[in-house]
């Protein structure tokens, strides 16, 4: 009889709490759109610089049964972009969601004007952005990459994110940057960013991506070609494949390489002064030649492939010390490898590495000349 006067007791004071105890809020989904880009680009007028637009989808009862992708647009200018959020919430009569965002774009004009840090700011402020959006460089700006639908394009998926993803193409020109890796990057001192340039090919009305921007602060846009892109997603195994034109000693051919393993590191030989040791591995096959190719010579092209690989990395590495850039982040292995109290300044740093000898070892592994039937 005391036990049940016992349970009887707790049952009513659990009763008693749930009535204070606060529902979670729940909107219907047909309340809600969903954004699936961002662009931000800037604009001519002074007391609103920013300009943002959205790219949303257009609900749909079934896939299959869509012919073509559907989206809406919200634009609006805004003296922050705060500002210019706020007012685009006024547009819809529905919520805007950003959790199902998965690219954001920025204008390369607004680049130019060196306002990462407020964009920065913006985008990790907002807890509904997700940190592994992707990020990239507009050209010519942000608003035309993503209203551009090219032909082709599902309405389940937008063609852009394929390039980033992973499922879809692999080229060794795409560098996928996320924002958490974006703000990483640009906070800390040691590394700089590199961020893709999404380009449109207006003729046939499609992407082009294939160069990249590298950003650091207090410093001037430096854009890569298409060559150095590749070497950086090479040297930091942000692709798994690489085609690598050889000429040299009379012989022309592509090395398709399909297995890529790089490492780099700074060693240090006294206070002041450093070297920057870069080994990579390459493994694959020739995959063209404009000429017949014997197996029996394979050393000879393992050799060529070798010498001009080092020597492609070897001025990279350079190129970015002229520069005083740090895309592959030596300036993170020295500091941790060196107590706090101990290391250069940054000014020193920079000296050194500016002035650092530089030893590109490249393990070439060519199997074969390619099948010809």
């Amino acid at each position: 009889m005391q036990n049940l006067n016992i349970k009887m007791k707790a049952l009513i004071l659990l009763l008693i709490c749930s009535i204070f105890i606060a529902g979670c809020e729940f909107k219907d989904i047909d309340k809600t759109v969903f954004i699936a880009m961002i662009a931000v680009d800037k604009t001519d007028e002074e007391d609103k610089p920013y300009k943002i637009t959205l790219k949303l989808y257009e609900p749909t009862s079934s896939f299959k049964e869509a012919t073509a992708p559907e989206y809406s647009y919200l634009t609006q200018t805004g003296e922050t972009l705060s500002e210019a959020i706020r007012i685009l919430e006024s547009y819809s009569d529905k919520e805007l969601e950003f959790g199902h965002s998965k690219l954001i774009v920025i204008g390369e004009e607004l680049l130019k004007e060196d306002k990462n840090e407020e964009i920065i700011d913006f985008l990790l402020r907002r807890p509904d952005i997700q940190m592994i959006s992707w990020i990239s460089i507009g050209r010519p700006s942000a608003e035309e990459i993503i209203k551009l639908i090219p032909q082709g394009e599902t309405a389940a998926y937008p063609e852009l994110f394929n390039y980033f993803d992973e499922n879809g193409t692999t080229s060794p020109f795409i560098v996928t940057t996320y924002l958490f890796e974006f703000r990483r990057n640009m906070k800390e001192k040691g590394i700089d960013t590199v961020i893709p340039i999404i380009e449109i090919v207006k003729e046939d009305e499609h992407f082009k991506i294939n160069k990249s921007f590298l950003l650091a602060n207090n410093k001037e846009p430096h854009e890569f070609e298409t060559l150095n892109t590749s070497i950086y997603n090479l040297l930091t195994k942000k692709s798994k494949h690489a085609e690598l034109k050889i000429e040299e000693d009379g012989d022309s051919f592509i090395a398709k390489i399909d297995t890529i393993r790089s490492n780099y590191k700074v060693i240090i030989k006294d206070e002041s002064n450093i070297e920057l040791d870069i080994k990579a591995s390459l493994k694959g096959s020739i995959s063209e030649s404009k000429k017949p190719l014997k197996n029996k010579d394979l050393p000879k092209y393992n050799k060529q492939l070798k010498r001009e690989t080092e020597e492609k990395i070897t001025a990279f590495i350079k190129e970015m010390m002229e520069l005083g850039y740090d895309p592959l982040g030596f300036g993170i292995d020295y500091k941790g490898k060196v107590l706090h109290n101990r290391r250069m300044s940054e000014t020193e740093w920079m000296e050194a590495y500016k002035n650092a000898k530089v030893n590109v070892t490249v393990t070439p592994g060519l199997k074969s000349t390619g099948s010809i039937q």
